[in-house]
């Protein structure tokens, strides 16, 4: 059963612009940044929704103490479901049929809702729209996402191109009718943006890119997405849930098989250095050797690579 902590909606009649939905568990150190990155917005017609996740710390109370400074905010709280449930909560519980993702620990700029309104509004034909970002270290050091640097086309990201790597997601913004089309996100699943955007494009949906750096994706050791054997695993299965559709084309599901080889090669090299290594030790040089070869690759092909 989930419990609305405050359930007013925009100040304004109208259904806001954008929902940001944000899953908190276990976030109060992060929490307030995040959301102050939000109420920072150049743009204001949005409203944010948190659901805290079963949190054991004070998330549900930080919470409920900045939604009472801010009626766009709302606050809900359920059992722990993970984070693709506590998505499903905010989704269902969300005004706007624009949909902005954000963890509960990573910011949006100042200019992220302004840029994607004219965005949307210029490409009404996708369903999917994503932008460049930064990633932060635990120094404080920002670096610029390469993750488009892969594209064939430099506005979309295809389906075979979401096979080989997913976009820079932080701030990622989907019509409602996707989120309605899957049911949801995947509840039980460790990375439930990436088969999320997946199945989408096989049905169909249609992604488009915004060429500008508007959210920040902070990196620290302890954060899920830093587990590289466990994401490799995921990949796998997410890859091998949409070949189980039956929707990919033949070029589509060759390349689907030719990643989860790809995939599968990585995870034995990693769990082979795990074992003499360590963890960290080898999510660090799996990492920067994949790093060391895209960046000679986009070096060779003149700062895009095939």
């Amino acid at each position: 059963m989930i419990d609305a902590a405050n359930s007013e909606r925009s100040s304004t009649p109208e259904t806001p612009r954008f929902s940001v939905t944000i899953p908190a568990y276990n976030a109060a150190a992060t929490l307030r940044e995040t959301v102050e990155s939000v109420r920072s917005q150049t743009f204001e017609d949005w409203e944010c929704v948190i659901v805290d996740d079963g949190s054991s710390d004070d998330t549900l109370d930080l919470a409920r103490s900045l939604a009472a400074q801010d009626v766009r905010i709302r606050v809900f709280t359920q059992k722990n479901r993970g984070s693709g449930g506590a998505y499903n909560a905010a989704v269902r519980h969300a005004a706007s049929d624009l949909l902005v993702m954000l963890s509960a620990d990573d910011l949006l700029l100042p200019e992220h809702m302004a840029e994607f309104d004219r965005f949307i509004t210029a490409n009404p034909e996708a369903s999917i729209y994503s932008a460049n970002g930064y990633y932060e270290f635990e120094d404080g050091t920002r670096e610029i996402s390469r993750l488009n640097l892969a594209w064939r086309d430099p506005t979309t990201c295809t389906m075979i191109d979401l096979l080989d790597a997913c976009f820079y997601g932080i701030g990622a913004t989907f019509r409602r009718e996707v989120f309605d089309a899957l049911g949801g996100f995947e509840e039980d699943i460790y990375a439930e943006d990436y088969v999320f955007w997946l199945h989408a494009m096989a049905r169909g949906f249609r992604h488009a890119y915004l060429d500008r750096e508007l959210a920040v994706h902070r990196r620290y050791r302890l954060q899920k997405s830093a587990a590289g054997l466990l994401m490799r695993q995921t990949d796998i299965r997410a890859i091998e849930s949409v070949i189980a559709t039956g929707l990919l084309n033949a070029q589509e599901h060759e390349a689907a098989l030719r990643v989860i080889k790809r995939h599968k090669r990585n995870v034995r090299i990693r769990t082979a250095l795990a074992r003499v290594l360590g963890d960290d030790l080898s999510d660090h040089f799996v990492g920067g050797a994949g790093e060391m070869r895209r960046k000679a690759a986009t070096r060779r092909r003149g700062g895009r690579p095939a």
